[in-house]
């Protein structure tokens, strides 16, 4: 191990001070509010306010038109004044691509008038009535022997394995009622 001579210890104990300060000095967060930067905008924002007021309150009145013109006036100087003391860019932030949701595409809807004639069809002539879907009532089980069951519309379910067949395939069970295709 080697001596370090006490004159070079001082140097080495100051060196790692100042280093600490300085770290130190650069970690802790700057208030923009606080800023040099900021408490000239704000005095240069005042005047500009100051002087407006005191060429407004020489009249009575101030009209709409003139209340306009006060605030174009400001608008620059207020601006500044922000982005000195708030930290924030003078124009607002682009909007990104990603938070705006993408267009909806939908297909045109096409409407024939209402004299147009019907559409012919090919050579297979009129079609047929199409038939609103029935849907079957359940049956109730009145009784059953080893084969199968009876309904209460009369009809045979044949039992096969633990299904019931009824007269157009299998049937389901559930308790006393039977649905069948």
């Amino acid at each position: 191990m080697r001596r370090v001579a006490p004159a070079s210890r001082g140097r080495v104990v100051a060196l790692l001070a100042s280093i600490v300060a300085l770290s130190s000095a650069l970690a802790a967060p700057v208030d923009p509010l606080e800023s040099s930067e900021c408490q000239r905008a704000l005095a240069a924002l005042d005047s500009q306010e100051a002087a407006v007021a005191e060429a407004s309150g020489a009249s009575a009145a101030v009209s709409a038109d003139d209340r306009r013109r006060i605030a174009a006036k400001l608008a620059p100087v207020r601006r500044q004044a922000a982005h000195a003391c708030l930290a924030r860019s003078l124009d607002p932030p682009p909007s990104s691509p990603l938070v705006r949701p993408p267009p909806i595409a939908t297909a045109p809807l096409a409407i024939a008038p209402a004299s147009s004639p019907a559409p012919s069809r090919s050579t297979a002539g009129p079609a047929p009535p199409v038939r609103p879907a029935q849907v079957e009532r359940p049956y109730a089980i009145t009784s059953c022997d080893p084969g199968g069951c009876w309904a209460n519309d009369g009809t045979r379910l044949n039992r096969v394995g633990p299904s019931l067949w009824g007269p157009r395939g299998v049937c389901t069970v559930q308790g006393s009622l039977v649905q069948c295709p």
